[in-house]
Formats: C-alpha cells, sequence, structure tokens
C-alpha cells in the first residue's frame, strides 16, 4: 500500500477511513493522530487516520494533532502566559506547544514552555520555528510531565533531558501538573560541562532560574505553582490574574468615592439641620414670627444660603423681606 503525506490536519478529498483498533485494546488514538493518504490495491486513494505513538511525541510533526488531558491543557498556558507577560520587554520568543526544529539535530520538539533568544522575527515564520534558520537558540524549557503513559514521562524525564542538554539549553524545569495553577514535584535542572544537574531549592524551597530571573515552588498548602519575579519579590500574575486585580482596584476606587461621596452628604446634611435649628432658635429669642411658610423656606435651603439668613438675623433682628 503506497502513502503518501497529507499537507493539511483535516480531510481534504477522497474517502476518509480511520485505522480500527483491535476488539478489547485500549484506544489507539488517545495521544492523538495524523492525517495520510494511502492507495489502496484497487487503486482508490483514500485518507487514512494515524494513530500517534510515543516516539511521535519525541518528534512530533507539524500537523500532528496531540490529545492533552485537562490538567495538562489548564496547567501550561497560564503559566506560559505569566512568563510571556515577565519577558515582554526583552528581545525573546516565548513558544507553548510549538513545534521546534532543533539545532543539534536538525530534528523537531514542542516544549511545553519555550523560551527563544536571538531577536527572532516572528513573521517570516510560517509553520515550525527552525532555530537554526532563524538565528535563535532555545535557552529555557519547562515541561508539564504526563503520567498517562510510561512512554511519554519517560521522554520528559530521560529522553528530552540529554536532548535538550545536547542542544544546549542551559535550563530544564519539569513539574507534574494537578490542575490549573496546581502542581507536584517541580525540578529545576542547570547545564554544566558534563550534562544537567539539579538546582538546589533555597531555604523558601523556591527553585531559581538564572536565565529568568525568577523563582519556582510549589505551594504546600495551595498545590499552585508560584512563580516569583527574583527583583521585586512579586508574585507573576497572569493577563486574567492582572484583569480582575484591576477590575477590583477599579472597584475599591468607586465603593471609596461613592462612600466620601455619602460621607459629605451626611455632613451636609447635619450642618444644615444645626443651621435650621439656630435660625428657629435666633427667631424665638427676637421673637419672630416662626410659621410654616417659614419653616417650608429653611428647609429648602442649602448651608450657604442658611448661613447668610443666620447673619442676617444676628444683624438686622428682622426676617429678610427680600429672598437670600
Amino acid at each position: 500500500m503506497e502513502a503518501r503525506p497529507a499537507t493539511a490536519d483535516a480531510p481534504r478529498s477522497g474517502q476518509v477511513r480511520r485505522r480500527p483498533a483491535s476488539p478489547g485494546a485500549e484506544d489507539p488514538f488517545r495521544l492523538g493522530y495524523r492525517w495520510r493518504y494511502v492507495t489502496a490495491p484497487d487503486g482508490r486513494e483514500a485518507l487514512e487516520q494515524i494513530p500517534l505513538t510515543a516516539e511521535d511525541l519525541v518528534y512530533p510533526k507539524e500537523d500532528d494533532q496531540v490529545s492533552q488531558g485537562l490538567p495538562h491543557a489548564f496547567f501550561v498556558l497560564p503559566q506560559a502566559d505569566a512568563i510571556i507577560r515577565h519577558l515582554e520587554d526583552r528581545p525573546v520568543l516565548v513558544t507553548w506547544d510549538v513545534l521546534l526544529v532543533l539545532r543539534h539535530d536538525g530534528k523537531t520538539c514542542s516544549p511545553d514552555v519555550g523560551v527563544i533568544e536571538g531577536g527572532v522575527d516572528t513573521s517570516k515564520i510560517t509553520g515550525a520555528v527552525n532555530l537554526a534558520a532563524v538565528g535563535g537558540r532555545l535557552t529555557f524549557v519547562l515541561e508539564a510531565v504526563s503520567t498517562s503513559e510510561k512512554e511519554i514521562e519517560d521522554k520528559d524525564l530521560k529522553t528530552n533531558v540529554v536532548r535538550y542538554a545536547e542542544e544546549g539549553v542551559e535550563e530544564y524545569f519539569t513539574v507534574y501538573p494537578l490542575a490549573e495553577g496546581k502542581a507536584r514535584d517541580l525540578v529545576g535542572r542547570r547545564l554544566e560541562k558534563d550534562g544537567y544537574v539539579s538546582i538546589a531549592p533555597d531555604a523558601q524551597g523556591r527553585v531559581y532560574s538564572e536565565k529568568l530571573g525568577l523563582f519556582f515552588h510549589v505551594d504546600a498548602a495551595s498545590e499552585e505553582l508560584v512563580i516569583v519575579d527574583a527583583r521585586t519579590g512579586q508574585r507573576l500574575l497572569t493577563s486574567s490574574e492582572e484583569a480582575a486585580r484591576r477590575k477590583q482596584a477599579e472597584e475599591r476606587v468607586e465603593r471609596e468615592a461613592e462612600a466620601r461621596r455619602q460621607a459629605e452628604v451626611r455632613a451636609e446634611q447635619a450642618e444644615a439641620h444645626g443651621l435650621r435649628r439656630g435660625v428657629e432658635d435666633l427667631c424665638a429669642v427676637l421673637g419672630l414670627a416662626w410659621d410654616a411658610g417659614r419653616r417650608a423656606r429653611v428647609e429648602r435651603m442649602s448651608p450657604s444660603q442658611l448661613e447668610t439668613l443666620r447673619r442676617h438675623l444676628v444683624h438686622e433682628k428682622s426676617w429678610p423681606e427680600e429672598p437670600l
């Protein structure tokens, strides 16, 4: 059976078929799939869906459709977003689940989060990032380790440790994702002459990345992977966290402004009440009539008008004939 590669990640023409699984076998497509054109003995052409293997995930192709569990998917994007925001002023490219062609062997990889130095011009990239062609150098990788398949776990903890060391990736961090932001078993590795060595955590249990200027640690209580800017000591926020914090700040400002307005209204009402009582008391002392019409007129006055009326009563000893 002759085969030729498909150039898209979805069927375009001809018959489509999926390679069947053996009865009782686990789903062969659990890791993902790729499309391939095949020519049957009768000469008819069909597009066949081929399941991915653990080896395929070590050396992925551009059109591979890789399956990911929710913990992995929910974990990677927030961390990538936080790192991107931290490095936005530096001439680096931060990728997540993007196909890269390594320099040392010309083979592909797809790190969960990768940092590429070298001022890469992304406008010229239409597919996989060929590091040798674009002049970039992969210097940092954060990988969320999958435990669904032993081969996939070995890829992250064994195969890639060797590949990234040979590529010259200066730091390689791995962590097991549990959910969005939650993780366990963080390990940081720094490249030395003979390969990677584990980065010892500091007294607070934080693993320091010299390349990024960041501390990584898993909070024992919340199980969150916390990333802290070593220069400022501030925890990195994702875009959604920053938006939520900004909204909270705006709402707090609005609440404080409204509280001030209400306090001013209450203070003005208290001042007006005191001035009205003062006007009424002056009328009583001066023997001036205090009828319903004058009371209603006084009730409508502002504090400044009441103060003007009070001064008039003190000096003139009479009710003003003209409105104040």
